[in-house]
Order: C-alpha cells, then structure tokens, then sequence
C-alpha cells in the first residue's frame, strides 16, 4: 500500500520551500486540481490503455517545483506538451531528468505508485536509472546560459499543456499529437482554456512553444479566448531525440534563442 503523500508546501521538515508564496502558486495548483477533474471526464482515444499523472502520484515534488520556482509572475512561459516517462513521470517536474532536478533544480523527494502502472514502463521515482534525453537536453541548456536556476525563473517557468504521459499496452508513448484533430477537440476544450488560465494568472508576455503542436494549441487558444491580447508565441525546436536529425539540438537551440531575442533574460 502506497505512503500517502501531503503537499509538500506545508511539510515543516522541507527546507527547499519559500516560507512566504505570493498566492500565485498556490492559485496554480487550484488550476491544475480543476483541471485533473475535468480530464477525469475526457474519454480517451481507443488506443490508449494505460495514463500517468504525475501532478497526483507525484503530488509531493510537483508542487514542490510549483512553489519553489512559480511563486510570482513571470514572463516568459516555455510551453511543453506532456510528462515523458523517464522524465516528468518519475519527478513530477517538467521535462524533469532525474540528474537535472535533484542536482540543479535542487527538488528529490517520495513519489508513489500511478493507479495503474504498467510493468514496461515503472514508476521509481529519483531512484529509476533511465535518462530522459528531451529533459537533460532542455535543463543543461539553461544550466549552461543560466549557472544557477534562480535566474531562469525569475522571467520565465515551464507549463504542460497536458499532464498525463498516455500509452498503449506495451508501454508505447503517445501523444496528444498522434491523434487527428477531431479525436482531440473534447481535450482542447479542456486544456486550451486552462493553458489561458495560467497565462493570466502569471501575465505572461511571451509563450516559446516547444514543438509545432505546442505552437499550435498556443496560437488557436490565445485567438479564440485572448483575441485582443498582445501575448507573442515563439518556437523552439523540440529537443526529443524522436526528432529527425535531432542531435545537435543544444546549438539549433541556442541559435534560436539568439535570434528570438531571449537570451538577454538570462545572461
């Protein structure tokens, strides 16, 4: 039987919290409790057999990265679309590669079992022994412009569009983005006003979407529910190793950040 796990921002024991939160975090994570209920009436895709949402079993450092690093608001948001399964999954963090959130982002802590767990894909926590390429490559990045991860979130923080990784029986990842439109609209009528919800909340300027079907939820969901608003989406390659002709990812990144005039944030 699975240790039940409090939020981690009222454990007296957890150092690594701000005693004060703006609110905002805390607001956040309100967003992200509306949200888990309205994904609870989603049907989903035939193909899909089996979910993991990180932001429950791995409710304790999930919201210690919430009110750690997204207690106030921010400028920049880089827009992901679901947890990886060596990554999020295991962590409760964005693009959460195990090294890069216990050494550099500085959050370890328990992380229980999903509902369902399949055997190819298991859930240990910080103690699993993959490595997350899309993670490492997406936080060395900002740990090699930034040094410390204090000056990337003073501007800037990371948001999932969706925060269920999904998959087949044998463990397989899918995607939101694997599915025709038609397939999704329920799921964008859930998450595309949510996405906006948080854009609000931190008053956020700029969105660098990371990936095309980032790219493309942030502009449908900002003209539909922010048609006045003067919020810009970038994009940003995806750093998945999935992606084609992917391995130099860091310098096409780092070039792209040049160029859309973000590094200034950070440097």
């Amino acid at each position: 039987m699975d240790t039940e796990v409090v939020s981690s921002f009222f454990s007296s024991e957890n150092k690594n919290i701000p005693e004060k939160d703006s609110g905002i975090s805390t607001e956040f994570l309100e967003i992200v409790g509306d949200l888990n209920e309205s994904l609870s009436e989603f049907k989903l895709p035939v193909a899909v057999k089996c979910v993991y949402n990180p932001t429950i079993y791995a409710k304790y450092t999930f919201e210690m990265y919430v009110h750690k690093y997204c207690n106030s608001t921010k400028k920049i948001m880089y827009f992901g679309m679901n947890p990886g399964p060596w990554g999020m999954s295991q962590t409760g963090v964005p693009f959460g590669e195990i090294s890069a959130v216990r050494d550099w982002l500085g959050i370890e802590g328990p992380v229980n079992k999903p509902e369902y767990e399949l055997r190819e894909r298991p859930v240990k926590g910080f103690d699993c022994t993959r490595t997350e390429i899309s993670g490492k490559r997406f936080w060395g990045l900002f740990k090699k412009i930034c040094g410390d991860p204090e000056k990337f979130f003073k501007t800037s923080f990371v948001y999932n569009y969706l925060n269920q990784q999904w998959m087949k029986n044998n463990g397989c990842n899918l995607t939101p983005g694997d599915f025709k439109v038609s397939e999704m609209e329920p799921l964008y009528k859930i998450c595309d006003p949510t996405f906006v919800q948080v854009l609000k909340l931190y008053e956020v300027e700029i969105v660098v979407a990371i990936g095309k079907f980032c790219e493309t939820r942030a502009l449908k969901a900002i003209k539909k529910y922010l048609p006045t608003s003067s919020i810009k989406v970038l994009y940003l390659s995806h750093p998945s190793p999935r992606t084609v002709n992917n391995n130099n990812w860091e310098e096409k990144a780092m070039e792209q950040l040049k160029n859309l005039g973000l590094l200034e944030y950070y440097t």
